[in-house]
């Protein structure tokens, strides 16, 4: 089985329908944005026609930054930074789908994601091979790592309309229109015109 760790923002949206894994996996592990995300993934899911599940494990009082609602940490590099995210995303992933047969797990990060150090080749590198030394043997890939999200659209044949339903606000439920994640977006959806 491989599954996708999707978010429900541009990028693993994009991944889902390029790549249309066997199961699609929304974690909800106490950011504030955690309902919009599951709206946004529960939609993009329904569209592609591919099963979704949604994790709910309360990390909230473990975050810092933009996604918790609190002063990002000294050693943050982006204010969304919440410490050890996507090992945290990809654990549970791995804790939850093993005994069903999990063989890979898809994590949606693109070159520009290397501004923090588990968007780096060397964080998928590491963890892949600590899930590969782990029963069941998972392993971990960044199908779009070396690609931009405008190229990661193309790329995916996503229609613009399934494209409008991505979520990626740090901040709120709503896109509060200033923050990376909606930046990011807005700048994304303005210079792509998807099938």
């Amino acid at each position: 089985m491989k599954l996708l760790l999707l978010s429900g923002g541009i990028d693993s949206s994009c991944i889902a329908a390029w790549l249309r894994p066997d199961m699609l996996c929304t974690v909800d592990y106490g950011q504030r944005v955690a309902a919009a995300e599951i709206r946004a993934s529960a939609y993009v899911a329904s569209q592609l026609g591919l099963r979704h599940e949604v994790i709910k494990v309360d990390c909230s009082a473990l975050g810092t930054g933009h996604l918790t609602g609190r002063e990002p940490s000294s050693l943050a590099a982006a204010p969304e930074w919440w410490p050890y995210r996507n090992q945290l995303l990809i654990t549970l992933g791995a804790m939850r789908f093993v005994s069903e047969g999990l063989s890979e797990i898809m994590i949606g990060t693109v070159a520009s994601d290397v501004v923090h150090m588990d968007g780096r080749a060397e964080f998928i590198d590491a963890i892949g091979t600590l899930l590969r030394v782990q029963e069941g043997a998972v392993n971990v890939s960044a199908p779009a790592s070396l690609m931009r999200s405008e190229e990661l659209i193309l790329r995916s044949g996503i229609t613009a309309e399934l494209l409008a339903y991505t979520f990626s606000c740090h901040v709120s439920v709503y896109p509060c229109g200033q923050c990376r994640g909606c930046l990011k977006h807005n700048e994304v959806m303005s210079s792509t015109s998807a099938p």
